[in-house]
């Protein structure tokens, strides 16, 4: 590895060798949209070993070639220059809650995305103090339900449900973004921590009823404070995570007091509205808490997919599970002069994509003509 070669975390100046040109900028703007290397080419009008140049920093394209890359790829080509803080995707960990489809491409996709946000975060940081990362030190080998114990002791949090999940999170310095599903399709859900700053990115398979969306997120909590140092797949820590995220949102002392001696879907359904929590997850809990037997659980399951509206619950509908923290900085720094043009102007992309970063629909009208002949 040569010993001028750019880190994690790139200021102006840090890499004089790659002159005006950032490579890893290219990288990150094509793998986002999901770009093959060959397609751009074709696009940009040049071969793929000279996409591959321009990404290994051995060569930088003209002026005319970086307008064409500018215009396909969707950024301004300032874009490409040196000087901005990079988070580089070859240095970021994440864990993943992927489908089984998703491919090796389908996750560096969805960690372009968690580096574009946090380059939004940083950019707000200039203009908006955030909330400090704030977990407490977990040892080693702790156990899930012990490390969901110390936490909620950390984040003062009583034995009963905690309410407004996201925005406990988001105030405990956790940068939570829903993104659509067209962006990242083949991934649910994950976590990564950026120079410091935790992020959990979910998509709408998740996050569409309001249930799921919270389990997801404890998960994605789990994983940030016992998985750290791990960004390999396991299934063993994706179980780890689970077992996070049950005893987290239903504490094990708790729910011996509120679930039934018998299994009761009925019941299970008021206890998980007020823990909120499924009933699915109250099932499992159940078994756990020794209530009942596995094969009454999967009785219960089929039952309850039976029963189940996907269209029940939607997370639009509890505004305290809906992230905030990014459009509530936005519209702080907008206050003191900072508007969307001025973070489009540090991110060096359009006013539109900062919009869609923040999670904003576009409110504009829009203008349709009319051929009247």
């Amino acid at each position: 590895m040569r010993e001028d070669s750019p880190g994690l975390f790139d200021l102006s100046g840090s890499s004089p060798a790659y002159g005006l040109f950032e490579p890893a900028r290219l990288t990150q703007a094509r793998v986002r949209l999901g770009i093959k290397k060959t397609d751009l080419a074709a696009q940009v009008g040049v071969s793929p070993a000279a996409i591959g140049q321009y990404e290994a920093g051995v060569n930088s394209p003209r002026p005319d070639v970086l307008d064409r890359l500018s215009r396909v790829l969707g950024v301004r080509p300032e874009f490409f220059s040196v000087g901005r803080p990079l988070a580089r995707l070859e240095t970021v960990n994440a864990h993943f809650r992927s489908l089984r489809s998703a491919r090796v491409s389908d996750r560096k996709k969805a960690l372009a995305t968690a580096t574009l946000i946090w380059e939004l975060t940083f950019a707000l940081e200039r203009y908006v103090k955030f909330p400090e990362p704030d977990f407490p030190e977990v040892e080693p080998g702790t156990a899930p339900p012990d490390a969901a114990m110390l936490l909620r002791k950390h984040w003062n949090l009583s034995d009963g449900p905690v309410k407004h999940l996201v925005a406990v999170a988001e105030s405990h310095g956790i940068v939570v973004a829903v993104r659509p599903l067209g962006e990242i399709d083949a991934v649910d859900a994950f976590s990564t921590v950026i120079v410091d700053r935790p992020i959990v990115i979910t998509t709408p398979r998740r996050s569409e009823n309001v249930f799921r969306h919270r389990f997801s997120i404890a998960h994605e909590i789990g994983h940030l404070l016992l998985h750290a140092d791990s960004g390999e797949y396991s299934a063993t820590l994706e179980k780890e995570a689970d077992e996070f995220a049950a005893s987290f949102l239903t504490p094990a002392s708790s729910m011996d007091a509120a679930l039934p001696q018998r299994l009761n879907l009925t019941a299970l359904d008021k206890i998980g509205r007020t823990w909120g929590v499924s009933p699915h997850s109250l099932v499992r809990r159940m078994v756990e808490r020794g209530r009942t037997t596995e094969s009454s659980a999967r009785r219960a399951y089929q039952r309850l997919a039976m029963l189940e509206d996907p269209a029940d619950d939607p997370t639009s509908a509890y505004p305290g599970e809906v992230p905030t923290l990014l459009k509530r900085a936005a519209d702080l720094a907008r206050d003191h002069g900072a508007g969307i043009p001025a973070l489009a102007e540090a991110l060096k992309i359009n006013p539109k994509q900062v919009r869609n970063l923040l999670g904003e629909a576009d409110q504009r009208p829009v203008l349709r003509l009319v051929n009247n002949e």
